[in-house]
């Protein structure tokens, strides 16, 4: 009877240490997998907001040139091939602008890229946090120790790093906010 407790004992403490060395290893993997993906997704918003903001900044130009084309015909039916020097009266008596709305727009789409890549940074680092704190408690026995005793973290975490600014850096650097310069 004793022989049998102990037995039991015995079967129980490996069936333990086994589920909790395999929970260690679901535990790191996930979080290595999780890293991973939250730091190609940051890549992917990047992207995405860069090729937006690329495209956008191009419709100004394209509506100026248009602009352009569509007076030229028009002081040219109207003036004859030489034109006339009346030109500049023309264009006061229509007052020609470029629309501010394309600015505006182009302001949103910063913001919100900008905005959008914030909070996947975000994510990213406490995520990030997260993994690291399990790691650095590994005393024996715990979370930290079996995650470790199965082989994780099996990414470099020093490779995933935040992306900054040179305004960041030096304000960081420095321990001085000098602003931002907005014109050069």
């Amino acid at each position: 009877m004793v022989g049998i407790a102990a037995v039991a004992i015995v079967v129980l403490f490996g069936i333990t240490m086994m589920s909790n060395y395999y929970g260690g290893a679901k535990y790191g993997a996930t979080y290595d997998k999780a890293i991973d993906a939250r730091y190609t997704d940051m890549e992917n918003i990047l992207a995405s907001y860069s090729l937006k903001i690329g495209d956008a900044v191009q419709i100004p130009a394209m509506y100026r040139d248009d602009l352009k084309d569509v007076m030229t015909s028009v002081m040219t039916a109207r003036q004859g091939e030489g034109g006339s020097k009346a030109a500049f009266q023309w264009f006061k008596e229509h007052e020609v602008k470029i629309d501010p709305a394309m600015y505006t727009k182009l302001q949103q789409m910063f913001e919100a890229g900008r905005n959008k890549f914030e909070n996947a940074q975000t994510k990213f680092v406490d995520e990030k946090r997260a993994y690291e704190t399990v790691l650095e408690y590994d005393l024996l026995l715990t979370q930290g120790w079996w995650v470790k005793l199965a082989g994780y973290p099996k990414i470099d975490l020093a490779e995933y790093v935040i992306i900054s600014s040179e305004h960041a850096k030096t304000t960081f650097k420095t321990k001085t906010d000098t602003g931002l310069q907005l014109r050069k």
